[in-house]
């Protein structure tokens, strides 16, 4: 009896050669990972690759430039549509660790990027974003200065501290592959308003649990 192989999906087809692209990527920094090496690791060929993503460059795009692109308009419409600011601070934190949460391959791309080697040609246009995330954080610090939450002096500490809690507890996870804690949204909120809230703030969420 003769068995047939099931048919892989294009869509399917083109995940699967991106996951295995983001850990090599991730693995080895982008301008080292040839097409060669990304093929032979995804069990494609040259052809099949070229066909869904163009080159090694659309490949990156299709890995980090779109989603980035997404991901940041999607905190900019966050931060216009939400006029709580505590709301907006831990939607702000739970947003950001789902985009982590959902790749991490891509995510150890990203950082490997932002923290690696001085040469990669993507680190400017990694570099944008992050600018664009800076005025994202800003922004949300301030708001929480507007409503009385923080002192107007601390907005910059405040939007540098946003930062590098998600940074910081979202590193396990995407280096280690350690699960985050559930709630993690939440107590990123408590952590940072024990050390910039002001005297006698009370936290009150409503709605649903963050991630």
């Amino acid at each position: 009896m003769v068995k047939v192989a099931k048919a892989v999906e294009p869509n399917e087809l083109a995940a699967h050669i991106a996951r295995v692209a983001a850990r090599l990527f991730a693995d080895r920094g982008y301008d080292a990972t040839s097409v060669r090496e990304i093929v032979e690791a995804s069990g494609v060929t040259k052809p099949t690759l070229y066909y869904h993503f163009g080159s090694k460059q659309g490949l990156a795009e299709a890995l980090l430039t779109r989603p980035m692109t997404g991901f940041v308009g999607t905190l900019r419409e966050l931060v216009e549509r939400e006029s709580d600011p505590l709301r907006l601070l831990r939607e702000l934190f739970a947003t950001q660790i789902r985009f982590l949460e959902e790749e991490p391959d891509r995510g150890r791309f990203l950082y490997a990027i932002c923290f690696g080697p001085q040469s990669s040609s993507l680190r400017e246009e990694m570099h944008r974003f992050g600018e664009s995330m800076d005025r994202v954080t800003a922004d949300c610090a301030g708001k929480l200065a507007e409503a009385g939450v923080i002192d107007k002096g601390r907005v910059e500490s405040c939007s540098q501290v946003i930062r590098g809690l998600i940074m910081s507890s979202t590193l396990d996870h995407i280096l280690l592959g350690r699960p985050l804690e559930p709630g993690l949204a939440d107590r990123l909120v408590v952590d940072l308003l024990r050390g910039f809230g002001r005297p006698g703030l009370t936290i009150e969420f409503e709605g649903e649990n963050g991630s």
